[in-house]
């Protein structure tokens, strides 16, 4: 992909699953088995409130390279980011703040006043990109993830005011 030609964000859903699980499964380490599986991922495009976004080259006409996706929540007025994932080969370009963005525009138009989300305090790429988008640390879940080798580390619970 160039990087001249951003991506382009386009809604998603279940007939996507297929490519946004290819997605996950390369972007997600597996040493922290943070991935969802197939019937999750499913399962969270077809309940009401969540909505979904991927980010598709360019230069592919046909729309179908997916490069990332985001999935959210919104229950009366929160939502929540509950995935975003970006291939590895496309990182740096701005697909995760440009997934994040239109969530974060997704939630106010769904009348959402704020908007929460939970990483990994060593995902630090991730918190860069989180801290960028606006998002504050507001709490922390002690020994929550596990890596393979037995290795514990906390969630950070971070949080985006939406209303000015």
């Amino acid at each position: 992909m160039s990087t001249l030609a951003p991506p382009v964000i386009l809604p998603a859903d279940d007939r996507h699953l297929d490519r946004m699980m290819a997605v996950m499964r390369a972007s997600f380490d597996p040493g922290f088995g943070e991935a969802w599986t197939t019937m999750q991922m499913a399962g969270g495009l077809s309940l009401d409130g969540n909505f979904a976004r991927r980010a598709v080259d360019p230069s592919d006409g046909s729309g179908e390279r997916l490069l990332g996706f985001s999935l959210s929540r919104a229950v009366l007025d929160e939502a929540e980011l509950l995935l975003v994932a970006v291939v590895p080969l496309a990182r740096g370009l701005g697909i995760g703040r440009g997934l994040v963005d239109q969530a974060l525009l997704d939630s106010r138009r769904r009348g959402c006043g704020r908007m929460f989300l939970e990483v990994r305090e060593n995902n630090h790429a991730a918190r860069q990109l989180y801290h960028g988008c606006g998002f504050f640390d507001i709490g922390r879940r002690i020994n929550y993830y596990s890596g393979s080798d037995g290795a514990r580390f906390a969630a950070i619970t971070m949080q985006r005011h939406l209303i000015d």
